[in-house]
C-alpha cells in the first residue's frame, strides 16, 4: 500500500496519476463519510490493505491551520490526523507532495 498525504490542491492526484491507476482519492472525506455513520475506521482501513496490496491512499493534511470552533469539525480533524498516523505505520511507501513534487518519507 502506498500513502500520499499533501495539502489541498498540492497536486497529489496528478502525481498519483504518473504512478498508479488503482487509488483512493479524498480519504479524508471518505472518513468523514465513515464516522456519519459509526463506521470502525481502523476496521475499514485494514480491510481495505488486505483486499487491495497494490493500492494508493490519498488524503489531503488538514492539520495545519486554524483549529475549527465546530466540535464536531474538531473531531473529523483529529481523527484525519491519528487515521493518517495509522496508515503511514502500515504503508510500504509514504509520499508527502508538495507543489507538485512528491518526496518520498517512507
Amino acid at each position: 500500500m502506498r500513502f500520499v498525504i499533501g495539502g489541498a490542491d498540492s497536486g497529489k492526484r496528478d502525481f498519483d496519476r504518473v504512478l498508479t491507476a488503482k487509488a483512493v482519492y479524498g480519504f479524508h472525506i471518505f472518513i468523514k463519510k465513515l464516522m456519519a455513520v459509526g463506521k470502525d475506521i481502523v476496521a475499514v482501513i485494514d480491510e481495505i490493505s488486505e483486499k487491495n496490496h497494490d493500492i494508493t491512499i490519498i488524503s489531503t493534511e488538514i492539520g495545519y491551520g486554524v483549529v475549527p470552533m465546530d466540535k464536531g469539525d474538531r473531531e473529523w480533524r483529529e481523527t484525519v490526523g491519528r487515521t493518517c498516523c495509522y496508515i503511514a505505520k502500515k504503508a510500504d511507501e509514504v509520499v508527502r507532495v508538495v507543489c507538485g513534487v512528491g518526496n518520498r518519507i517512507k
